[in-house]
């Protein structure tokens, strides 16, 4: 009976340890890591991206300023032609013949004036020696003027005539780019034509005329008047293809239109844009980064660390000094560079959880660790560089 009772001893000891380890509590789980990153102010460019036209600064549609037949064209299509440059050659036989006619009775009435000033002395004497009466010598008198008048109509038709002959030389009234002609040689062209014998336009320097909301206007507008916002005025701005590409082109900011398009509710901001290398022509369509003011101290954090909810509106979540999650309501502003401006609801100082929000709840340990954007993304908007702006009468864009 003892060697029977050995096994069943052993077996019991057995279950009893098994229970016993079966009841001991598993060891709790480490909290889990998020990434954060601190809240900082800093300085943040506010831009806003607007469609606009280019415009050439100067645009001169090239007229006759006399009438005949074109026989000469003396550019090529094209071309860049300067100012006082001989284009197109207007038949100029009958200008030459109204200068020789003019000059011929020129100097017909400055031989009558001669004759009628010789005979004016010499009734000047005849009237001192009281050979002929005063009325006579008056007359005498009155006949140099009318002939001195004659003189003067002569010289004025002749000045006339050699203006109409240097009109038979069309010239380039500015420098530029010309355009398609409009005339060939054997045309009849005149002075009342409606449409212009050739086009030249300015494109070293062009005008990019930018649509902007009338409502946003007034919004930056009262935010620079309450202090909330610095003027932009001198920085440059950016153009855009259509495609987002960015122009090696940069413009500044010359005026605001003060007129409002009664149809679209919007103004027109003008930059002024060099243009060495023809990129931008005429009627093209570009977008424009503006920069409308600049925010001493703004509060940014990455997109992705603001929840949005349908219900609760937006949020984020910080962890406290005690490396708990916290849940911050938050009012938000634009998004710049990836970054997320937040106008109330942050501190300086705050740490907020911007990878590692899945599943954690208000009051959950966590182990914050430093967030790392990715490379190709920068962790916080810079500042645009400020560029020297030429003085201008005009107020600075809000």
């Amino acid at each position: 009976m003892r060697h029977l009772r050995l096994p069943f001893l052993c077996a019991a000891l057995l279950t009893a340890c098994a229970s016993a380890e079966t009841s001991t509590p598993p060891p709790p789980q480490p909290p889990p890591e998020v990434s954060v990153v601190s809240v900082t102010p800093h300085a943040v460019v506010l831009e806003d991206v607007l469609p606009g036209r280019v415009v050439p600064v100067r645009v001169a549609d090239v007229r006759p300023l006399v009438s005949g037949i074109v026989r000469e064209r003396l550019f090529n299509e094209g071309d860049t032609v300067k100012a006082g440059q001989a284009l197109y050659r207007i038949d100029p036989t009958v200008f030459r013949a109204e200068v020789a006619s003019a000059a011929a009775t020129t100097e017909r009435q400055r031989a009558a004036l001669a004759i009628a000033t010789r005979e004016a002395e010499r009734a000047q004497r005849l009237e001192t020696g009281g050979a002929i009466a005063g009325q006579a010598a008056d007359n005498a008198r009155s006949t140099v003027d009318i002939a001195r008048a004659d003189l003067a109509i002569a010289e004025a038709s002749l000045a006339r005539s050699r203006v109409s002959l240097r009109y038979a030389t069309v010239t380039a009234p500015i420098s530029g780019r010309i355009g398609l002609s409009r005339v060939t040689e054997g045309a009849l062209v005149g002075t009342a034509d409606p449409i212009p014998m050739v086009t030249i336009q300015q494109l070293d320097q062009v005008y990019v005329d930018i649509r902007q909301p009338v409502m946003r206007y007034e919004e930056l507008r009262k935010r620079l008047a309450r202090g909330e916002l610095e003027t932009s005025q001198g920085l440059p701005v950016t153009l855009l293809s259509m495609r987002g590409e960015p122009y090696a082109e940069q413009g500044r900011l010359l005026s605001t239109d003060v007129n409002v398009d009664p149809s679209t509710s919007e103004l027109t901001l003008r930059v002024l844009v060099e243009n060495k290398d023809l990129h931008l022509l005429p009627g093209m369509f570009v977008r424009a980064r503006i920069p409308v003011g600049r925010e001493p101290q703004a509060i940014t954090v990455p997109q992705q660390a603001v929840l949005h909810d349908p219900a609760l509106g937006e949020s984020v979540l910080v962890v406290d000094p005690g490396d708990r999650v916290v849940a911050r309501s938050v009012t938000t502003g634009r998004i710049v560079e990836g970054q997320q401006i937040v106008r109330a609801g942050l501190a300086p100082g705050d740490r907020v959880i911007v990878e590692g929000q899945e599943q954690l709840t208000p009051g959950m340990s966590v182990r914050p660790s430093t967030w790392k954007p990715p490379p190709n993304r920068p962790s916080a908007p810079s500042e645009a560089p400020a560029a020297t702006a030429a003085p201008s009468s005009s107020p600075p864009n809000p």
